[in-house]
């Protein structure tokens, strides 16, 4: 009887061994996005818990400059620098909820997020996009058009990015409040994750959270005590996930409405040559489904089918005069590009990203100016 129950306690030793060897194959193949919504883990759980589990075991992350930028101040210490150093009231002070941090941003005439009203005059660059490019949880200068500000201090910027808007809605906007404005060059950011499918002509200014109680992010105390062991499924089973996907369909995924798209480019490149626009980009901001897979063997049909997308973005943009950029080149030396967002979730990038996308920007601005 004994040695049965220890044949069987072997045979169930190495088929985990061998089951084991597989999953983590799997991951050093594919990566792949983690399970987290399968898991049912939202933003709001898995934040903290990487958050304590980050300081326990004193892991640095990319954005590390960034939270360590708040060392020092309390709520009221920082708005009042923020009032001294834009030179505003504290009557245009709305309030952004971030991840780690909870900052102040200042409205301009149009609700849109801190630029001058003389910016409507003039500016260098006029900037359209959705919420990436309005820096949503990243506090100013760290933001995409607070960074591109500091490293070009002789220039204007115009930032006119609105979350939760698409393609349509931006060029709609832009037409709007820029009748009047004189700029020399347009950067387009279309964002990979969703531009694709936002067909909405409509878009509303003025985004902003409820004022916080403190600086510090605070979150509700979790009462899972599974969520560590969800957290650790959700990313060990990363790579069978990643592998089950070579037999779906991308077929309705992922699909440009190509015909609307260059009715809104052609729209866009009308208005921009009557206002005698130097230059004309569109900067194409990579997803986290990109970064999440590896392509040392293979690509995934996964990024296959975001680099037709990314192909059909770039004949439209290109046939109709515009500067494609790709946004992936801002951050391909980073290894482990899930550590471009917070904590390695499927949100927005971190002030790592964003710094990242900037001084690209930059780079390319500086060198077609020369």
């Amino acid at each position: 009887m004994w040695k049965i129950i220890k044949i069987n306690l072997l045979v169930s030793l190495f088929l985990i061994f061998f089951i084991e060897i597989i999953l983590i194959s799997l991951n050093f193949i594919f990566d792949g996005v983690p399970m987290y919504k399968h898991f049912k883990i939202t933003e709001n759980q898995l934040i903290p818990y990487k958050k304590k589990k980050f300081k326990e075991h004193n892991i640095d992350t990319l954005d590390k400059f960034y939270i360590e930028s708040f060392d020092g101040y309390n709520k009221k210490k920082y708005l009042n620098e923020y009032l001294n150093k834009n030179q505003v009231s504290k009557n245009n002070i709305r309030w952004m909820k971030g991840v780690d941090i909870n900052f102040p941003i200042f409205f301009d005439e149009n609700e849109c997020r801190e630029n001058k009203n003389e910016n409507y005059i003039y500016s260098d660059v006029v900037l359209i996009g959705d919420s990436s490019l309005f820096g949503y949880s990243i506090a100013s200068p760290f933001d995409i058009v607070g960074k591109l500000r500091h490293l070009n201090s002789d220039k204007k910027f115009l930032n006119l990015g609105i979350p939760g808007s698409g393609p349509i809605g931006q060029v709609n906007h832009l037409k709007r409040v820029t009748q009047d404005t004189d700029f020399k060059n347009l950067i387009w950011f279309f964002v990979e994750a969703n531009d694709y499918s936002d067909l909405d002509p409509k878009v509303d200014c003025g985004y902003h959270h409820k004022e916080p109680d403190s600086l510090s992010r605070e979150f509700i105390e979790n009462k899972d005590n599974l969520l560590p062991l969800k957290i650790f499924f959700a990313e060990h089973f990363r790579g069978l996930a990643s592998f089950a996907k070579l037999f779906i369909s991308y077929e309705d995924k992922f699909n440009l409405d190509k015909e609307e798209y260059e009715k809104t480019t052609l729209q866009l490149k009308n208005f921009l040559d009557k206002k005698n626009v130097k230059n004309k980009y569109l900067y194409y901001l990579p997803y986290y489904n990109r970064h999440s897979y590896k392509n040392d063997f293979f690509i995934h049909p996964n990024v296959k089918k975001l680099n037709v997308l990314k192909d059909n973005v770039k004949k439209i943009v290109t046939k109709h005069g515009f500067i494609f950029i790709d946004g992936n080149d801002a951050v391909k030396k980073i290894k482990n590009k899930k550590n471009l967002y917070h904590y390695g979730y499927q949100t927005h990038y971190n002030a790592k990203g964003y710094t990242l996308t900037a001084q690209h920007l930059s780079d390319i601005l500086n060198l077609n100016e020369n």
